[in-house]
């Protein structure tokens, strides 16, 4: 007992007692922020009833924080204990209203059961109307906007903790238009960052539709020489991507953002998990197949771009958050073939946010039978690379890779072949049945140091409280682990030329 207290204080040694905890993943967009027909191609016919203004509404005026609504609640309560006090003086009648009452709740209850009126939504369906019930439980935080949401994230934690604070440009999802665009939202965000000097890290939204956009005029700025300003200057600290929207992380038009992020050590947050915000418009007849990859079907013909078959759009747009993507974004060879011109993207330092998700840890711990979803371990970088066997990134077939393979295991072959490769745990901290795996990860010396906290607030609300999320997570891997990757890593993550943290 006497040894293992003895070991414990030995651990603790390198830990100081008080430290800055980053938060690398956290938002504060509202209701406003979000397209009016956000259920669009995940609620057919429904969305174009419940859109956002509606959700709005109802959280402002059917829910308890309104007022009225609480005082019309309460006489229905007084006129209901009223009238069944006086069933009571007959309590013949009274019997007979409870016993009407229990059948009709056992005859909801079988209709329900009987006709599974659960199977009539698809999952995304039920992701898409829990992401619609979080994000209107801040809806009754509009007037406040920004502030207030980051107000409730700031009282879970100490006062020396940072928050990165990352946008969602979603204007150009084609699922409608927000009642405050994305530019409003930034504006709001600053002015938010100006009043809590020091907590909060904004980043900036990258999206190449933006980018090239003609209509921007940022105060004579193009988008792309505003955000480079405001980098410069260190109003944002890093970059957000979100390909789901609509885009490959390969894109073209993105390349000179890169350019300038590689040269300056810019941090980017990319979002690399299944998800309900994806672009909702007709699929583009460019994205059946991938403009990179490609597989061999006949030997006499040689290789032939990957098709990319799918037609729903949760199910094509997973296609440009695939963790594969950036293996030829970073890969100098494959993106100078794709760009017809000598670029090299390698040192590029970007986070593949989620880990990929829990369906991909899920899918990584049932497989036993493939080498590529038993990658990971603790053998040196170098023995890794030179064993027999295979991983995700020189694996002889990219089609069995890219369908087949676990996007855990070709983020963690990711992280150990590029430098610049980290990832967080946000969302995926509410599974604590990833924990063990996660703890696992952590003492990998080959990517421990490449692993950053976050949360996903508020977004993670759905699955648990953020300070349960915090706390939990905290207690499991213990202190020292908790430093590395809330401290450490972050501080490493995001310093740039301009910034050491």
């Amino acid at each position: 007992m006497e040894h293992e207290i003895e070991l414990e204080k030995a651990s603790n040694a390198n830990t100081p007692k008080h430290y800055t905890v980053y938060n690398c993943h956290t938002h504060t967009f509202t209701i406003d922020h979000v397209p009016n027909n956000f259920g669009k191609k995940v609620m057919p016919v429904l969305y174009q009833v419940i859109t956002m203004k509606v959700v709005k509404w109802f959280y402002l005026n059917l829910t308890y924080r309104n007022n009225n609504y609480k005082r019309f609640l309460h006489k229905c309560h007084k006129v209901k204990h009223t009238f069944l006090d006086i069933l009571k003086f007959t309590r013949v009648l009274y019997w007979l209203y409870t016993l009407i009452l229990f059948f009709c709740n056992w005859l909801f209850k079988m209709l329900v059961n009987f006709l599974a009126l659960g199977n009539l939504f698809s999952a995304q369906s039920k992701a898409a109307f829990k992401r619609f019930t979080t994000i209107g439980r801040y809806a009754t935080y509009s007037k406040s906007g920004q502030r207030k949401v980051f107000d409730l994230l700031e009282k879970t934690y100490d006062a020396n903790t940072k928050f990165v604070v990352l946008p969602m440009d979603m204007d150009y999802m084609e699922a409608g238009k927000p009642i405050a665009n994305y530019m409003q939202q930034l504006e709001e965000l600053l002015k938010v960052t100006s009043n809590n000097k020091g907590q909060i890290l904004p980043f900036v939204f990258a999206d190449p539709r933006r980018i090239v956009d003609p209509k921007i005029n940022i105060d004579g700025f193009s988008y792309q020489n505003y955000m480079k300003r405001k980098l410069s200057k260190q109003h944002f600290h890093g970059i957000k991507l979100y390909p789901a929207l609509g885009y490959f992380p390969f894109d073209k038009d993105l390349i000179e953002t890169y350019k300038f992020a590689q040269e300056h050590q810019i941090p980017i947050t990319t979002h690399c998990i299944e998800g309900t915000v994806f672009f909702r418009g007709k699929k583009n007849k460019e994205w059946n197949h991938h403009p990179i990859l490609k597989y061999t079907k006949k030997k006499k013909e040689g290789p032939i771009p990957m098709p990319l078959p799918q037609t729903k759009n949760y199910d094509f747009t997973t296609n440009f958050s695939h963790p594969l993507n950036y293996h030829c974004l970073l890969d100098k060879d494959l993106l100078s073939s794709y760009l017809g011109e000598d670029v090299d993207l390698s040192k590029l330092k970007i986070c593949l946010a989620h880990f990929g998700g829990s369906k991909e840890w899920k899918r990584y711990t049932e497989d036993n039978w493939n080498n590529y979803n038993n990658n990971i371990s603790h053998s040196s970088r170098d023995k890794y690379f030179n064993q027999k066997i295979k991983n995700t990134l020189n694996h002889g077939s990219t089609r069995t890779i890219w369908w087949n393979a676990s996007w855990l295991s070709i983020i963690y072959d990711l992280m150990i072949q590029y430098e610049g490769v980290y990832t967080d745990i946000s969302f995926i901290i509410f599974n604590e049945e990833l924990f063990p795996l996660l703890k696992y990860l952590l003492q990998d010396d080959k990517v421990k140091h490449k692993i950053l906290f976050g949360t996903d607030y508020y977004v993670v609300a759905q699955k648990n409280t953020e300070k349960a999320l915090f706390q939990n997570l905290r207690s499991y891997i213990g202190e020292d682990l908790f430093y590395m990757i809330s401290h450490t890593n972050a501080k490493q993550f995001l310093s740039t030329s301009w910034k050491s943290y």
